[in-house]
């Protein structure tokens, strides 16, 4: 039992220090981007010249950001929801607590059914990618590279995915207070 117990908490340790390193990347990425921006901006309307690479590196940052960010959204429940659900079985249910701790566990083992799925296909998407490279047009940098961030947004997904199935995400101080 105590071992089980160590092992959760050193577990909740580790997640937790995977969200500081996405909250981290994210607010570095918010900032290039803000200044990719900005700068795009100055050369196009101030200076009258022409940055493409701006545009270019800002688009596959939001696009970095987006699947990050939707990794670090599965701690806390904090995607979109339907919350139908819950007004039907409130009203039609004895039990229903304990019918929606049961439903809410069967989305969430699909969510991460689908988001595996999803993962499997995009990675052999990448697998064939690999095979022909390809440069973007303004950065001239490996395709693959912001293609990837998709991919290591999948796997954060997955990661907090499956670690909410065994807890609710808290910080390691809570997770030693129980």
């Amino acid at each position: 039992m105590k071992k089980e117990r160590n092992s959760v908490i050193a577990s909740r340790k580790i997640e937790h220090g995977v969200v500081k390193v996405e909250d981290g990347l994210l607010a570095a990425f918010m900032l290039v981007l803000t200044f990719s921006i900005i700068f795009q901006v100055v050369c196009r309307y101030v200076l009258k010249v022409s940055s493409p690479w701006c545009e270019e590196l800002a688009r596959y940052l939001f696009i970095a950001m987006t699947y990050i960010g939707s990794g670090r959204a599965f701690i806390n429940n904090g995607h979109i929801g339907i919350d139908l659900m819950d007004t039907i079985v409130d009203k039609r249910s004895k039990d229903p607590e304990k019918f929606m701790k049961i439903f809410n566990r069967f989305s969430e083992i699909i969510t991460l059914a689908f988001i595996v799925l999803f993962g499997v296909f995009y990675f052999q998407y990448l697998m064939k990618m690999a095979q022909r490279p390809q440069e973007s047009a303004s950065m001239h940098i490996n395709m693959l590279i912001p293609m990837s961030t998709i991919l290591i947004g999948v796997v954060l997904m997955v990661y907090h995915s499956v670690c909410r199935l065994f807890y609710s995400y808290e910080t390691p101080a809570a997770a030693a207070e129980e």
